[in-house]
């Protein structure tokens, strides 16, 4: 079956204070090329498909050129739509993301890409990550199953149909597993991470050692549990700092992660915040027309504030 559709020459109209999305490398593909990732993508988290292909049209329209969903979100359908529907650039241009549950077997994921290519209507991804060290219940937990998902991951890069492949969710632990045997490198670990945050579990240094990019999820901390004065978006220390820059406390958050992400040899990736508001969409983006002065930077690193949730190291 043929996944791939005619894509034509890109030509968005985007706010005037835009400013284009840098990419980062984070690999090579099968036939060397590097692949290079958006500092800024869209998220599709907790979106069913109507909200997923409205979020999307809008993302794209807008200028964005990177897409994050899962065999688990449900709404690749939504995806596709939004990328054959909306998307009018050329396919090497858009970045997609997307992830296989952890736990499973070799031919489960297998399976279980052949099922995201199918939904999604294209050839290949950009990066296809295992979702967890584990099915979300933690059952199918070892070392034996990581690797031999692992293992599943590299034939499915080798065939190109992942220009590169990645983990989410791993502790350094689970991260050791992968580099034992492994013969491509994960390029990506998506963990949660935003101001407030650290390093939970030394998850970002085992990245950082072993050349594997860490990327954040929860930018903001949506799903999170905290005081209003705490909030990554309308909060007390973000909110002061943003009005020293004329942007919002959003753009400060975001900014963060970014920044480092900016600087030389680091191995922060990318954000993909979610919004199905395009005024949100467009701040989003909005990233790269300013630059945090070290003293707000150290503000918001000592950050104790939301916190994030520890515990995917007590996976087996």
């Amino acid at each position: 079956m043929k996944y791939l559709v005619a894509f034509m020459a890109l030509v968005i109209p985007v706010s005037s204070n835009y400013t284009e999305i840098p990419r980062i490398t984070i690999g090579y593909d099968v036939h060397g090329h590097a692949v290079k990732m958006p500092l800024v993508g869209a998220g599709t988290w907790q979106y069913n498909d109507t909200t997923a292909y409205d979020s999307l049209c809008k993302a794209f329209r807008a200028g964005l050129t990177f897409v994050d969903t899962a065999y688990g979100y449900g709404n690749q359908v939504g995806v596709s739509r939004a990328i054959h529907d909306c998307y009018t650039g050329h396919r090497s241009d858009l970045f997609v993301l997307t992830k296989v549950p952890g736990g499973l077997t070799f031919d489960e994921v297998r399976a279980a890409h052949h099922h995201n290519l199918f939904q999604l209507n294209i050839e290949y991804v950009d990066h296809l990550m295992t979702h967890f060290p584990a099915d979300w219940e933690a059952t199918k937990a070892s070392k034996e199953r990581r690797q031999e998902e692992w293992r599943a991951l590299e034939e499915i890069y080798y065939t190109g149909k992942a220009r590169s492949i990645g983990i989410s969710h791993y502790c350094p632990q689970h991260i050791d597993d992968i580099l034992e045997i492994a013969t491509v490198m994960p390029s990506i670990n998506q963990v949660e991470y935003h101001v407030g945050s650290g390093d939970v579990d030394g998850v970002m240094e085992k990245c950082r050692a072993n050349n594997i990019t860490f990327m954040s999820f929860s930018p903001l901390c949506g799903p999170c549990q905290y005081e209003p004065e705490d909030s990554l978006i309308t909060g007390k220390l973000v909110s002061e700092i943003a009005q020293r820059y004329n942007v919002t406390g959003a753009q400060v958050s975001l900014r963060f992660i970014v920044q480092q992400a900016l600087q030389e040899g680091s191995f922060i990736g990318g954000v993909i915040p979610k919004s199905n508001n395009i005024d949100h969409i467009l701040s989003n983006m909005d990233l790269f027309s300013f630059e945090l002065s070290e003293e707000d930077m150290d503000l918001l690193r000592q950050a104790k504030k939301p916190s994030a949730e520890a515990g995917d190291c007590d996976v087996p």
